[in-house]
């Protein structure tokens, strides 16, 4: 015997559970598989991190019910300043430009992990089941069966999302493969602390080793991520906090002020991957399963979050048209869509790795020429900032705040 589901969702990290709480309101049998339960030290989507979103991500959590509840701990980012070190270039991008009261939030992911763990948890729609490992899928011709270590029998879905970050064997087990490349490069991520309170201003320092972003948080406090040649990664890291914070000083110059501490470092490895189509027969990747990025334009999670709106958009209106919910139209229509996003967004945050990393003579100068033209040009400034908050083209529902309802029953 086998136990079916409409949709199962194998990861119930930040975006496995933020496309669970989507959809519950569509009347689905839905199942969420995590490995990791949310209190152990080593979930990957639940640590000590913080994670930057556009005003279009919170606009999904608004849709989803859950921003009321993230809000109190959500840092607003209202302007942001992006400057090239050694050259005198610079721009500055301000809400008040596309007409929202923020450009984004900075938020610690486990804030956001702990409200969506209780709203799975509390969901009649919605089974979580943790610890549970995927182990292997077979497919049918009407299902997919998902066999699990410490589940007796096999779980059966109409459709399988694989939300799992890429921790799991499951996208090679049905022969899909990866574009994947590793970056020569890591993330050094900390809490700083500066003499200057930063009046919800982000900063984007590029310099030869890599870009600096300071993310503001509570008064005086940013969220550093310093993106570093791995071998300069780890010198950094075991540098003493006063080596570290003149090094980092140095680099990034005084205009957030004088940094006083620093909190815990920690180095993550880079990488780019991206699949292309992400889907396969009954089986769509979303989030990191199906590409992670540069962190360089902090796009990473919001374009996770952007493959829930769009899944959860499909999945709507197949079940208003009375179509199967895994068939291969609506498999399709989904990877299509995402597919020109996704490739966009790539392009965009590889573009910008490699126009500040080129250090060939008057390179800066074109760099900073292009900076200032853009700082003059408020309709440029306004374009780049509705593509980079995610309010440009056509947006779902839960993009725009609008709840999902169902308004038939899914046909079977």
């Amino acid at each position: 015997m086998t136990d079916h589901n409409d949709v199962l969702i194998v990861g119930g990290g930040l975006v496995g559970a933020s496309l669970a709480c989507a959809i519950a309101p569509l009347g689905l049998r839905i199942s969420v598989i995590e490995s990791i339960p949310l209190e152990n030290q080593f979930q990957p989507s639940f640590d000590g991190r913080t994670v930057a979103i556009t005003w279009s991500s919170r606009q999904i959590f608004d849709a989803i019910g859950i921003w009321k509840d993230i809000a109190p701990e959500a840092h607003p980012i209202r302007s942001i300043h992006v400057s090239d070190r050694g050259h005198a270039g610079m721009v500055r991008l301000n809400c008040s430009l596309i007409g929202t009261n923020a450009l984004g939030y900075v938020i610690p992911t486990k804030n956001i992990g702990q409200l969506l763990v209780d709203r799975l948890t509390k969901s009649p729609a919605i089974r979580y089941l943790v610890p549970a490992n995927a182990k292997r899928i077979d497919m049918t011709s009407d299902a997919v069966l998902v066999h699990c270590d410490g589940i007796d029998k096999p779980l059966s879905t109409s459709l399988l999302v694989i939300a799992d970050g890429g921790r799991s064997p499951l996208a090679a087990n049905i022969g899909i493969t990866k574009n994947q490349k590793y970056h020569a490069e890591s993330a050094l991520v900390a809490m700083i602390e500066s003499s200057w309170q930063h009046n919800s201003v982000a900063f984007e320092r590029f310099t030869l080793e890599g870009p600096i972003a300071l993310l503001p948080m509570e008064k005086s406090r940013f969220a550093l991520a310093w993106t570093l040649p791995n071998q300069a990664a780890k010198f950094h890291l075991d540098l003493t906090d006063s080596e570290f914070l003149t090094r980092l000083q140095d680099q990034f110059g005084e205009r957030a002020g004088l940094f006083k501490h620093v909190g815990k470092r920690k180095v993550h490895p880079l990488r780019r991957s991206s699949i292309f189509p992400p889907s396969a027969q009954r089986t769509v990747l979303v989030g990191n399963a199906a590409h992670e990025l540069h962190p360089v334009a902090g796009q990473g999670f919001n374009l996770g979050l952007q493959d829930v709106a769009e899944l959860a958009e499909v999945l709507t209106n197949a079940i208003e048209n009375n179509k199967n919910i895994g068939h291969s139209s609506v498999i399709d229509r989904y990877a299509q869509k995402r597919q020109r996003q996704t490739k966009r967004v790539i392009s965009f945050t590889e573009g910008l790795v490699k126009v500040f990393g080129i250090s060939t003579p008057g390179a800066g100068l074109l760099r900073s020429i292009g900076l200032n033209a853009l700082e003059i040009c408020p309709p440029a400034k306004r374009s780049l900032l509705r593509r980079t908050a995610g309010l440009s083209g056509a947006q779902p529902r839960l993009a725009r705040g609008v709840p999902l309802t169902a308004q038939r029953s899914p046909h079977e």
